[in-house]
């Protein structure tokens, strides 16, 4: 098992990484803004999944993998940066349509399934989880112990902050959307602003990756 001292740390360093607003966050708030709290939630779920994924392949490995092809992390980076381009700007261009629909009884133009999917797909493809399991997770692994069980139980507790942390975004965006949902022209502007973050996030991903960071 870990120590005492690096489980404090890891709870440190994962509170840090969490809370500040990555490409999850800002894509579950703008689904809570455009589609509604009930669509926000399935998305941090879906999301929640997806990174499980990445704990679940580094736990067996996917360091190894990653180490003798470094081109495998940058292909997952640029997939996850052009989806989330296309889901901004498909949000922002249905915004009007969304209004409609938002108002209505479903609360949504999309079914759950298609949510979940495309929750879980923003993340598998979350560069910066990625890179938190295959490249500082392992750190607090205490070696005299069994690797692949300390690295599955880090990788939990990662996620149930995560869960927490981002249900907590979604319900404040679930009452800031509420106040204006009788006011046409506001809720449009939200749900297009909902797609505004999620486009901002894939053109700072994309700086980023042009840049070397």
């Amino acid at each position: 098992m870990p120590t005492l001292a690096s489980w404090i740390t890891f709870l440190i360093t994962s509170l840090v990484i969490i809370l500040i607003p990555g490409p999850s966050v800002v894509f579950a708030i703008g689904r809570t803004l455009a589609l509604g709290r009930p669509a926000g939630l399935v998305t941090v779920a879906a999301n929640a999944l997806g990174t499980s994924m990445w704990v679940i392949a580094t736990a067996i490995g996917l360091t190894g993998l990653i180490t003798a092809a470094p081109w495998a992390l940058e292909v997952v980076k640029i997939a996850g940066v052009m989806y989330l381009g296309y889901l901004g700007v498909k949000t922002i261009i249905g915004s009007k349509a969304q209004h409609a629909a938002v108002v209505g009884a479903s609360g949504t133009t999309k079914t759950l399934g298609q949510i979940w999917r495309e929750g879980f797909f923003v993340g598998l493809s979350n560069p910066k989880t990625a890179v938190f399991f295959m490249a500082i997770l392992p750190q607090f692994i205490n070696p005299e112990g069994n690797f692949a069980l300390q690295f599955l139980l880090l990788g939990a507790t990662f996620e149930v902050i995560g869960v927490l942390s981002d249900s907590a975004y979604v319900v404040g965006a679930a009452a800031v959307r509420n106040w204006i949902l009788n006011e046409p022209k506001r809720l449009t502007a939200i749900i297009a602003v909902g797609g505004v973050l999620i486009l901002g996030v894939s053109v700072w991903l994309l700086i980023n990756m042009l840049s070397g960071h």
